[in-house]
């Protein structure tokens, strides 16, 4: 009598079959008409004055201070949030593919999340290759010191929780995504803003440094992401908001090779 073979158990996930529920990961921005007396003081960089419009800042008061780096924009494939942003402040070399392939090789990732600021930490300062500065920074961002580096040009990665319009919310860490902070602006008021690049969008974004500080420190725990049911991610030990997490967590880069825009 004959006996039925079982079959093999389905293979374990890859990267290639972690793919989005979502019909797409980018969400399709309108073209934006800004009225002429609005944010007209950045009307010669239309990233920051088109940022500036949707976040409803510096409408019709030009700020004290704002500088950025002209920094080109590559929307991510699949959950590779952090790895795009690196690619992004790397001009694109590596490129976020050659990116995700060294950090599974690491073995800080499966599919492209990075749950650990430890982790893309040392990523940062592999590829980086000499190009510039890389520092941990642990606690709040909102404070004297990263300010200071702000202003004398550094960059950040910050992870946080983005909102559906991807501003920075709390929400646990359950919306946890980085982005990459590329300048800064002081409006009228002394309220300190910040300019941020990630990939789920093309615009330049423009967040007070307060918001994206509290969103920093909530990453308290991981919910899997709604848009990758079946996929499986790695945490680091401790989960997010342990030591190798990123509750509370970020990345300097100083000393970079690029030039520097003086908006205001």
């Amino acid at each position: 009598m004959s006996q039925t073979v079982p079959l093999p158990p389905p293979p374990p996930t890859s990267i290639k079959n972690c793919r989005s529920t979502l019909k797409k990961d980018e969400i399709v921005v309108p073209i934006v008409q800004i009225p002429n007396d609005e944010c007209s003081w950045a009307s010669r960089h239309p990233d920051v004055q088109k940022g500036c419009f949707l976040s409803r800042v510096c409408q019709h008061a030009e700020p004290k201070s704002c500088q950025y780096y002209d920094i080109s924009s590559l929307l991510q494939v699949g959950p590779t949030c952090g790895l795009t942003a690196l690619s992004m402040l790397l001009k694109g070399l590596p490129t976020p593919t050659e990116l995700l392939a060294d950090a599974v090789a690491q073995k800080y990732s499966i599919n492209g999340e990075m749950f650990s600021a430890q982790y893309l930490y040392e990523l940062t300062l592999k590829h980086l290759n000499g190009t510039g500065a890389c520092q941990f920074h642990e606690g709040i961002l909102n404070c004297v010191k990263i300010k200071e580096l702000l202003c004398a040009g550094a960059c950040l990665f910050v992870p946080y929780d983005a909102d559906v319009n991807h501003a920075p919310c709390q929400k646990s860490g359950h919306r946890a995504h980085w982005a990459l902070i590329v300048g800064y602006l002081v409006d009228d008021q002394d309220e300190f803003y910040v300019l941020a690049r990630h990939g789920k969008t093309r615009n330049l974004a423009v967040w007070s440094l307060l918001a994206l500080s509290a969103s920093n420190a909530n990453l308290m725990e991981f919910a899997q992401p709604k848009g990758y049911p079946s996929c499986t991610f790695l945490l680091p030990p401790g989960g997010i908001d342990g030591a190798l997490g990123l509750k509370e967590r970020s990345i300097i880069v100083t000393g970079l090779p690029y030039h520097i825009i003086n908006v205001r």
